[in-house]
This record gives C-alpha cells, sequence and structure tokens, in this order.
C-alpha cells in the first residue's frame, strides 16, 4: 500500500508540475505580449484577450475558466471510451491549470514578473517572452505523456483521430497541427477586427506561429531523451567472444548478420546492437578489450520500442477491455 501510494504521489506530482508550466507560461508570458497557443488553450486565451484585457477584477473571463468550459464535452467522451485513469489524469491536469491560471490572475503575477524584467521603465522584450512561454508549453506535454495522461482539447481529438485510422500516427499529428494553424489563424483575424488593426493581427499570427514552433522543439528534444538510445555496428573476426563480452555487460541483445567485405571478399560476422546513449565509452572499452582490429561505428536512433528502453505511450484501450480485465482478476 506504501508503495503504491507513493506510486500516484508521483504522478499527481508530475502532473501538477505539468499544468504549472503552463499556466506559467500562457499568464505570464504569452497572453501579455498577446500571443497564444493553438488549440482548445488557444481559444481560451483569445476569449482572456477579448473579454478580459487581462485585467485581474475580470478573472470570471480568464483563460483557465473559459479552458475548463469547454473541455467539458471532450472530458466526457473522454471517461466513456478511454481508460479511466487517463480520463482523471486528463481531468485532474485541466482542473489544476484552470485554478492556476485564475490564481495568477488575480495574484497579478504577470504585472509583477514583467516589472522584474524591464528594469528602469524599459518596454518588457517580446521575442523573449514569447520563446520563455513556448518553451515552458512545450515541457507540458512530455511530462503528462510519462504518466498516462494528456493536455486535453485537442490532443484527446487526434488521439481519437489516431484511434480509428487505418493509417499511422501522422494521421493525428497531421490533425493537431492542422487545428492549432486554424485557431491561430482565425484568432489573429478576429483580434485584428476587434481592435481595428491589421498590424496586431498579423503581429498576433507571426508571434504565436514561433510560440508554436518553440513549444514543438522542446516536446521534440524532451521525447528523444525519454528513447535516447544509440546503435553499434560492429564487424569483427571474434563473433562469439564479442558477443559474449557486450551481452554479459551492457545487458542489451544483439544481432550477428553475415557480411562480405567489398575489397577483400572475405566473409564476416557484423553485430548489431542498441544501447543507452551512457553506455557507448564502456562499449568501446569492451571492442577495444575483445578485438583492437575490430571495425565499429555508431548511429543515433531516434526511438526504440522494446525491453530495457522507456516507452511513454498513452494507452488507448477502451474501458470495455479494462473492465473485462477487472473482473477476470475478481473472479
Amino acid at each position: 500500500m506504501k508503495r503504491g501510494f507513493l506510486y500516484n504521489f508521483k504522478q499527481y506530482v508530475i502532473i501538477f508540475l505539468a499544468s504549472l508550466a503552463t499556466a506559467v507560461s500562457v499568464e505570464v508570458f504569452l497572453l501579455p505580449s498577446d500571443t497564444i497557443i493553438g488549440g482548445v488553450l488557444g481559444l481560451s486565451s483569445i476569449l482572456d484577450l477579448l473579454l478580459s484585457e487581462l485585467s485581474a477584477d475580470r478573472w470570471y473571463f480568464s483563460a483557465g475558466l473559459w479552458l475548463i468550459a469547454i473541455n467539458v464535452p471532450i472530458i466526457i467522451y473522454c471517461f466513456c471510451k478511454f481508460r479511466k485513469r487517463f480520463a482523471v489524469k486528463t481531468t485532474v491536469y485541466l482542473l489544476m491549470l484552470g485554478t492556476e491560471l485564475v490564481l495568477l490572475r488575480v495574484l497579478n503575477v504577470a504585472e509583477l514578473i514583467k516589472g522584474i524584467m524591464s528594469s528602469d521603465g524599459e518596454t518588457f522584450d517580446k521575442v523573449l517572452y514569447v520563446l520563455l512561454g513556448g518553451a515552458l508549453h512545450g515541457i507540458s506535454l512530455p511530462l503528462l505523456l510519462s504518466v498516462n495522461a494528456s493536455t486535453g482539447g485537442t490532443d484527446i481529438v487526434g488521439l481519437i483521430v489516431q484511434k480509428h485510422s487505418k493509417k499511422s500516427s501522422s494521421d493525428a499529428m497531421r490533425f493537431i497541427l492542422m487545428a492549432n494553424f486554424i485557431v491561430i489563424s482565425g484568432a489573429s483575424i478576429t483580434y485584428g477586427l476587434v481592435k481595428n488593426s491589421l498590424t496586431e493581427g498579423v503581429n498576433m499570427f507571426i508571434y504565436s506561429v514561433a510560440a508554436l514552433f518553440v513549444c514543438e522543439i522542446v516536446q521534440e528534444v524532451i521525447f528523444k531523451g525519454f528513447s535516447s538510445a544509440i546503435e553499434l555496428e560492429i564487424t569483427t573476426d571474434k563473433p562469439v567472444e564479442m558477443s559474449e563480452a557486450l551481452t554479459s555487460k551492457l545487458k542489451h541483445g544483439l544481432t550477428s548478420v553475415k557480411v562480405v567485405g567489398g575489397y577483400s571478399h572475405i566473409e564476416k560476422q557484423m553485430l548489431l546492437c542498441v544501447i543507452h546513449k551512457s553506455q557507448l565509452v564502456k562499449a568501446r572499452r569492451i571492442i577495444n578489450q575483445v578485438d583492437p582490429l575490430a571495425f565499429a561505428y555508431v548511429e543515433n536512433v531516434r526511438e526504440v520500442i522494446g525491453k530495457g528502453f522507456a516507452n511513454k505511450e498513452i494507452e488507448l484501450e477502451q474501458d470495455e477491455e479494462e473492465k473485462g480485465t477487472e473482473q477476470k482478476s475478481d473472479e
């Protein structure tokens, strides 16, 4: 029970950190620079900008409350079709994020940070705000995926597309990208019309796209860290000894392939082994000890799915399957 409690506590701490990163990103950096991120959070942000004008007195129009309201039907669907744990964690994230956005608005934290970052009465650096906001926002999704949760909104809709698509997950990614672009475009046009300024609308579009790209770059870097691995390809005259040494000391399996030298026409064995990047120095030492004449090179691996490597994926099984499993365990 203690182990289970600590496990769940750690999971919800990660969810809290993800929601806090998003809240600070949106409330402190993006909204003050008239910048939005696509999806439901982008819709909530543009409603906030137009109706509250970032005033603490109009906190009831803040992006946090709009975010929760718009996500209600999506969350209901999530509870009906996805695993309960996934739905609960996603709901907790949205409630935390909405609450934090309201609290940051009421406490007027954005003005406090702006005063600190803008010294001697100078105006704040909008580019810096966009970069910081996009980077902070990019942290949240990898954190949530690591605990089998989601940011809600278009991410959930994207998962639905992926679930029912006969193709790869690229369909879901295209849908999310298209949805983000539509939201940013529509919000920029609306903002420009309401403010009666073409310049402000164009600026919102440019800075929002820039923030979205920064967000995607940060996510990609973090995702690569989850499956940080490299592939060793080793050609050696001592394949048996090399295989035994690598397997026993690196704790990873390998594959042996027969190859023929293009110049010498001599048949040899090539060993293929996927290891963690942190094990590269140790692997080099092993190769030199077993066969100093071995020829080896290293290739980066984008993602690894298999035993011995972290696979941070969202579970998309329907709740019916979960219920069936639980019923079997009860019997």
